[in-house]
């Protein structure tokens, strides 16, 4: 979180947007920002397998997983507000991946099979790795843009070293 600081481009942009101080909408634009990353993601995943096979999974993901941690960071550092806003723009923002999990914890739960005799396994394995990864991801968004970034690490270790330095 050290390396995007509150002097960023993409930070300054968002805090002179005038709707970004509204909590709701802050939060709104949080969720649709989760929702591009995500089905843009999927869909470049799609269009990528077809032609690299299964190994550009893992860069496609790798991408996505830092461009939407960045963006929480960002949005964090943006908002200048209560941490009461603060915390509806992380309930808003994580709802999609909330609503991902149920749907996939749905899904896992009411699996069954296509014609008499498949075996449910690799479907079931997908499903609960789904469930898994955007559970995941909605914890880690509550938490980056729920709670504030204003305590700093260095400060803490420069008031440690001042009173070791005046002894």
């Amino acid at each position: 979180m050290g390396s995007i600081n509150v002097n960023n481009k993409f930070v300054k942009s968002i805090q002179r947007v005038s709707w970004f101080q509204k909590s709701y909408l802050a939060g709104i634009m949080l969720l649709l920002v989760n929702a591009v990353l995500f089905f843009g993601s999927l869909g470049i995943l799609n269009a990528l397998m077809i032609y690299f096979g299964l190994y550009v999974h893992f860069f496609v993901m790798l991408v996505a997983v830092v461009l939407s941690i960045g963006s929480w960071i960002i949005v964090n550092k943006a908002w200048n507000g209560s941490n009461r806003g603060r915390m509806v723009i992380a309930g808003i923002g994580s709802s999609f991946y909330f609503i991902l999990s149920v749907l996939f914890v749905y899904r896992y739960m009411s699996i069954e099979p296509y014609y008499p005799g498949e075996d449910t396994f690799m479907r079931a394995l997908g499903l609960m790795l789904a469930c898994i990864s955007t559970a995941i991801a909605w914890i880690t968004c509550f938490v980056i843009t729920g709670f504030s970034s204003k305590y700093r690490f260095n400060e803490k270790y420069n008031s440690t070293a001042e009173v070791k330095n005046s002894q």
